[in-house]
């Protein structure tokens, strides 16, 4: 680690909350440096990313129209989070959208238009999702591997992609260091562990947990994944690199280590955006509370320029479903998946697409609830917004049918909301426990 002047005062015990992080940003003016200052005083900024797979930005905006629409990003909304509990709403629980910090939406409006048609993704730390679920709202062409070795952390990206409809999302929980793959990936995103400084006005416990100990803990583990990133990264192909530390350790200094090491790694630059900072040596940009309007975030793009151009192999299992999703058999179940290949086979998935049948021991309904979020066999009866409400608590509810004994979708705006079976118009509620909720 470099000895250099930002790291003069560093203690190597645990710091304190009164710790100035300003001192972090020696890539800042003086001006940028006060307005941090200043920014940590305010509340942390919320946004969420549109879902145009199954809500239109029109109906968004007329049911929440407090919503601020980001000016170079169609996709994005910004919100104060204690005066709309954007988290708590039908819409929300419906798919209608994401919600993320507007930092890290960033990272995926600049990809979008990098990539091939039909690419294949590779997110090697990616719970909760935020960054492949980003990425797939603005790019559904694409095949996306979400993985993180917390299986727990993991489970919340397969729960994510199946309220959001995403049936191109193939979640995994293995260590990503040990993950065994040749040079196959259009792109590879390494949102990589670090030591959170960027996250303080958001979550103030990040600040009493920062050390300078922390930071140089956290350097070999970044090291050895960026090399698990570029063995991943097929020629041409890019590896997204980013982290919420403030700390040039971490991020320019991390990423000229990684250019030394491999010449043929390429920095891909991007048009910057108000309140943007350039990095350290032209590497990357840092978006900083109190200068942009969101949290703290570093990122980079970089191109592979040598390698192997691979080519994937067809699955041998996967049969057509319908235009769009094909069916996979794996393990003990059946997917719905956009597209799966041979290469991938011997993965262990937690969910390579959307499972089809509920397998556990006294199941209410033969299908899981991810596919009735997919499918097009079940025949659909849409609730007004009380009904619809009544549902997702886990009651029953009334529409207007004669029909006895048929399995129905029940729906909200045409979103999909969940599987019932309706009883000469009353529906028995098939949604799982897990998923009740109150909502307004």
């Amino acid at each position: 680690m470099s000895k250099s002047k930002k790291n003069k005062g560093f203690v190597s015990k645990k710091q304190t909350s009164t710790f100035d992080f300003s001192s972090l940003l020696t890539y800042c003016s003086q001006d940028e440096i006060l307005k941090f200052k200043e920014g940590l005083k305010g509340k942390a900024v919320s946004s969420l990313i549109l879902n145009p797979l199954i809500y239109t930005a029109k109906r968004l905006e007329e049911a929440f129209p407090d919503l601020k629409k980001d000016k170079d990003d169609p996709l994005l909304y910004r919100f104060v989070k204690e005066e709309g509990r954007m988290g708590k709403t039908l819409e929300h629980f419906a798919g209608g959208f994401y919600i993320l910090d507007p930092s890290s939406g960033v990272i995926s409006s600049y990809l979008t238009n990098l990539l091939p048609k039909d690419f294949v993704s590779l997110d090697l730390c990616a719970a909760p999702g935020g960054k492949t679920i980003a990425m797939d709202l603005r790019r559904p062409d694409g095949l996306y591997l979400a993985n993180d070795i917390a299986f727990d952390r993991a489970l919340e990206i397969n729960k994510n992609a199946q309220r959001l409809a995403l049936g191109n999302i193939l979640t995994l929980s293995i260590d990503p260091v040990k993950l065994s793959l040749p040079s196959l990936f259009d792109l590879v995103i390494l949102d990589a562990p670090c030591s959170g400084s960027g996250m303080i006005r958001k979550e103030p416990k990040m600040a009493s947990d920062w050390s300078m100990d922390k930071v140089t803990r956290l350097l070999p583990i970044q090291e050895n994944l960026l090399e698990k990133a570029y063995e991943c990264t097929k020629k041409n192909g890019i590896i997204a690199y980013s982290t919420c530390s403030l700390s040039l350790e971490e991020d320019e200094d991390q990423v000229k280590a990684f250019i030394k090491r491999h010449p043929d790694i390429q920095v891909i630059p991007v048009e910057p955006r108000e309140g943007m900072v350039l990095g350290k040596d032209g590497l990357g940009y840092h978006m900083i509370p109190g200068i942009y309007d969101g949290e703290g975030i570093y990122f980079v793009l970089l191109r592979k320029t040598q390698g192997d151009a691979y080519k994937f192999t067809s699955s041998k299992d996967a049969r057509i479903y319908n235009d769009y999703l094909m069916s996979l058999d794996y393990k003990d179940n059946s997917y719905l998946v956009t597209r799966f290949y041979q290469d991938f086979a011997n993965l262990p998935f937690i969910a390579p697409g959307m499972k089809v049948y509920d397998k556990s021991e006294h199941p209410k309904c033969e299908y899981d609830h991810s596919y009735c979020k997919v499918c097009d066999d079940i025949e659909k009866v849409e609730l007004d917004r009380q009904s619809a409400l009544q549902y997702v608590q886990g009651n029953e509810v009334k529409v207007d049918s004669s029909i006895a004994d048929e399995l129905v979708i029940l729906t909200y705006q045409n979103m999909r909301l969940g599987l019932g079976k309706n009883i000469k118009g009353k529906v028995k509620n098939y949604l799982p426990k897990g998923l009740r909720a109150n909502l307004y």
